[in-house]
């Protein structure tokens, strides 16, 4: 996949490009639906997004937290569950945010023609949302692109959303929100060196530290898998604050524990998926403790 950052590198691509337009937090069911019917014969299937979050730079006090707040981790997820061919990461602005639709829509076609628009039937774009579904079909009739107008995805008689999601996920319903994205929920982040403590306990362990924009669960033990050079590992994961080491973290960090892997990862960016939640945090009275619950909650890998 290609990921471009300005409109202008458009004009190294010879095709045009489908695009499917949106923040697309999370990527979930209906983020994929939208996705995928970015399909036009002869073009690339590209995501057209933007960074930050438009309420980030319109209205700081209510921008959410991030199910996939790393553009990395975004764009694997576009890649593996989409076949995102091309993907533009639009610096968002006020700038561009007071360009009107059409305005919007001409800045692409000066750079690379548009085989079609994909989007949800709340999408809006343009100064102050003023661009809807309907003036994108006129718009693609008049300049001859193709527009997929995409419903909104339902599970269990309400509409998929990032929101939502983001709602369940702080609640501790992991197995609801996997069954709202289509895939598992992911923390994503490059290891970093620990003090080497559970290393000493005999578990060592890949320590990932989380954005601050990220939407998390509760603290606590989970199950977890994570794709490592075409291998799919299974471990343990503590994600929290540490309470039984005398140095706690003073903000949450996933520790991540593979049985039998001795590589060397740090430096490396992971991407682990939370299967299922298995006990809170706590803190124990002793490492000791700590090591024979490590050694219960490792051995739930193979039960």
């Amino acid at each position: 996949m290609i990921i471009y950052r300005t409109l202008g590198e458009l004009r190294n691509i010879p095709q045009s490009v489908h695009w499917a337009m949106g923040y697309f937090d999370g990527i979930h069911r209906g983020h994929q639906r939208v996705i995928r019917s970015a399909d036009t014969p002869g073009a690339l299937r590209g995501v057209l997004t933007f960074e930050p979050h438009p309420l980030e730079v319109l209205n700081p006090a209510a921008k959410p937290k991030l199910l996939t707040p790393l553009l990395r981790q975004k764009a694997e997820l576009l890649e593996e569950l989409c076949g995102v061919e091309v993907l533009l990461v639009l610096p968002f602005t006020r700038e561009l945010a007071a360009l009107n639709p059409v305005e919007f829509l001409n800045a692409i076609e000066a750079v690379n023609r548009i085989a079609g628009i994909s989007v949800g039937e709340n999408w809006h774009f343009g100064c102050g949302g003023s661009g809807n579904a309907n003036l994108l079909q006129q718009e693609g009739k008049r300049r001859g692109f193709r527009v997929c107008i995409q419903s909104l995805e339902e599970e269990g008689g309400s509409a998929v959303c990032s929101r939502r999601v983001r709602t369940e996920l702080a609640d501790g319903n992991i197995t609801q929100v996997k069954r709202l994205l289509g895939h598992s929920f992911s923390i994503a982040g490059t290891v970093q060196h620990g003090q080497h403590l559970a290393r000493r306990l005999g578990f060592p362990t890949a320590n990932i530290p989380i954005s601050p924009t990220a939407a998390l669960p509760p603290n606590g033990v989970y199950r977890v898998s994570c794709k490592l050079q075409n291998n799919i590992l299974d471990g343990i994961a503590n994600l929290g604050l540490r309470p039984s080491v005398e140095s706690q973290c003073p903000f949450p960090r996933l520790e991540v524990h593979f049985p039998g892997l001795d590589s060397d990862l740090y430096g490396s960016f992971l991407t682990v998926h939370l299967e299922e939640f298995l006990r809170v945090e706590r803190r124990f009275p002793t490492l000791d403790a700590l090591r024979e619950q490590i050694a219960r909650d490792v051995a739930t890998l193979s039960s």
